[in-house]
């Protein structure tokens, strides 16, 4: 019985960690983009930003996947948070810093994981 409330509290805080950032992310990327309508761009996307951003995506994507797969979906944003946070960590453009903030996307990642993981591990145990 302990057993099933600790795995129901990881389960529930990835969930819940994981859509926040999902849609704060959403709100802030589409709060930018109406900020911004109408005005000409002035620096372009580069390929690297390109890649990152679609990297990102899929990570986010990862997080909604988890919530019906956790395995296969903390799997997908874990990789690709990471794969995000080395581009963005060696951009060669010196007007970007790293922040170790983007490391907070990691969580629920690694949380939906731990839960899969021990989901797995005591389902074993019983049969």
């Amino acid at each position: 019985m302990k057993n099933t409330t600790v795995l129901s509290i990881i389960r529930w805080t990835a969930r819940i960690v994981g859509t926040l950032i999902v849609f704060l992310t959403l709100f802030i990327g589409i709060g930018e983009m109406l900020e911004g309508h109408g005005k000409p761009v002035s620096n372009p996307f580069n390929t690297l930003m390109i890649i990152t951003f679609v990297i990102w995506g899929l990570g986010l994507a990862g997080l909604l996947l988890a919530l019906w797969k956790e395995g296969i979906g903390g799997i997908i944003s874990l990789f690709c948070f990471i794969i995000f946070n080395i581009l963005v960590a060696t951009n060669p453009n010196q007007e970007s810093r790293y922040s170790f903030v983007l490391l907070v996307f990691m969580i629920p990642s690694v949380l939906y994981l731990c839960y899969w993981w021990l989901a797995r591990k005591s389902s074993n145990k019983i049969s």
